[in-house]
């Protein structure tokens, strides 16, 4: 599922939902077109694991220095609501 939307601060970005092998769906709970705030619930994965890669415009985000020495030595990184993973 991709999903693109301008934010007031990080400018145009691209959600991605990839749904792994044993997903069984991606359900949308957003509205497009319409604004959200902060923490919302997007959608969800049904049965199993998953990921979400997220595009921001170059020059956009400086990336936080433990995903950056991560990313470099191969190491995937988990990242929660509410995690930290760069700024302005």
């Amino acid at each position: 599922m991709l999903t693109v939307f301008d934010s007031d601060h990080f400018g145009r970005i691209a959600i991605i939902e990839v749904g792994a092998f044993t997903v069984g769906s991606i359900q949308q709970r957003f509205m497009p077109g319409r604004r959200v705030e902060k923490g919302a619930e997007k959608g969800l994965f049904e049965i199993g694991g998953s990921t979400v890669v997220l595009l921001f415009q170059p020059r956009t985000i400086r990336f936080d220095e433990d995903l950056c020495q991560n990313t470099n030595q191969g190491i995937e990184t988990r990242v929660r609501l509410g995690d930290s993973i760069g700024t302005l």
